[in-house]
């Protein structure tokens, strides 16, 4: 069996857990990570937005990789 937070935490609280107690740990690491990737980007696009010459790096960047004929895809990834 894989590893996993559900795992850790019923092992730690024993057989008689509170699955509503789970649900709500789990639902406040999801709103968690929301909220700290939603913050993230939105403080990139503003660094981005305020300097050019990072935004002319960063198209130039994706045109070589990606081109313009077409959108990216996975498979650009590793590029």
């Amino acid at each position: 069996m894989a590893e996993s937070f559900v795992h850790h935490y019923i092992e730690s609280e024993g057989p008689n857990y509170d699955e509503e107690q789970l649900f709500f740990t789990i639902r406040d690491l999801m709103a968690g990570g929301m909220e700290t990737q939603s913050t993230t980007l939105g403080w990139a696009i503003v660094l981005i937005c305020n300097h050019p010459e990072i935004q002319e790096r960063l198209h130039a960047e994706i045109d070589d990789v990606v081109g313009r004929h077409r959108l990216p895809t996975l498979d650009d990834r590793p590029k």
